[in-house]
């Protein structure tokens, strides 16, 4: 539905005439026709008047609907493979996208997170900087905004910049809790199972990273033969357990290889 066919279905609704409209709007009846047969439309700052007189919000007025607009783009995030082996073809796939939801701060979000993935050398640092800047500029969501600040921490980290990196370290909160930990306090039953599960398995991959962090600190080889030892008894106990089995098998692929710091990039 168009705006004008929306003005007409809400004067309808309010019993009121063109003429009463446009006396509120002090503007001509004439106006209010055009509008509402599609031949002109109301400047964007007639919007928050006809909002208010109406008793309805500018989303309803513009016939907007948010539960479309998730689903679609939750369509869109599938489509696109993100979180795959590509990121390069989930990146351009969400960039198409993007120009027909531009400033869709969750699409430019999981496209911030396909370039990271893709700069191990640092050649898209720049761009990711240019990206993030954009995403807080225009977004309400508060995890959203933490993310960001996550990505250029590292990244100005990676270009050498610290300054910067502690500049946007210090926009994110400590967390001493969870959602996940607290949930499954206070739920029950399967609910709390799940919730367990959820804490269990973000744990896993961050007590592995903060392990391999440690291990560069080590000072003797025997403080690094114990951290290693440590990690192979976890990597043993959590492969137990069928439902933690891939993300360790993953996790532990990262620490023989030396990736483990990939994670933040």
């Amino acid at each position: 539905m168009n705006i004008g066919a929306k003005i007409r279905e809400l004067r309808k609704e309010k019993k009121v005439t063109q003429e009463e409209l446009a006396e509120y709007l002090h503007i001509s009846s004439q106006a209010v026709s055009k509008w509402e047969t599609g031949a002109s439309s109301p400047d964007i700052d007639m919007l928050p008047k006809l909002a208010i007189y109406f008793g309805t919000s500018l989303d309803n007025l513009l016939d907007f609907d948010q539960s479309k607009l998730d689903a679609a783009i939750e369509q869109i995030l599938i489509e696109s493979g993100r979180g795959g082996k590509d990121p390069a073809r989930s990146e351009a796939y969400l960039r198409k996208a993007l120009e027909k939801y531009p400033n869709n701060d969750l699409l430019l979000t999981c496209i911030l997170e396909d370039m990271e993935q893709q700069n191990g050398d640092g050649s898209r640092s720049a761009e990711i900087i240019e990206i993030g800047e954009r995403i807080l500029s225009c977004t309400k969501d508060d995890s959203n905004r933490i993310d960001v600040y996550r990505a250029m921490a590292e990244t100005y980290h990676q270009m050498g910049e610290q300054a910067m990196a502690e500049l946007y370290l210090e926009k994110i909160p400590g967390v001493h809790f969870m959602y996940y930990e607290i949930a499954a306090a206070i739920k029950s039953g399967a609910d709390r199972i799940q919730n367990i599960e959820c804490a269990e398995d973000l744990c896993i991959d961050k007590l592995i990273c903060m392990l391999w962090m440690r291990r560069l600190e080590a000072q003797t080889a025997d403080e690094t033969a114990a951290i290693d030892r440590q990690v192979q008894e976890l990597f043993d106990c959590f492969k137990r357990f069928p439902i933690y089995r891939k993300i360790t098998e993953i996790m532990e692929d990262y620490w023989n290889s030396g990736r483990i710091m990939e994670i933040y990039q």
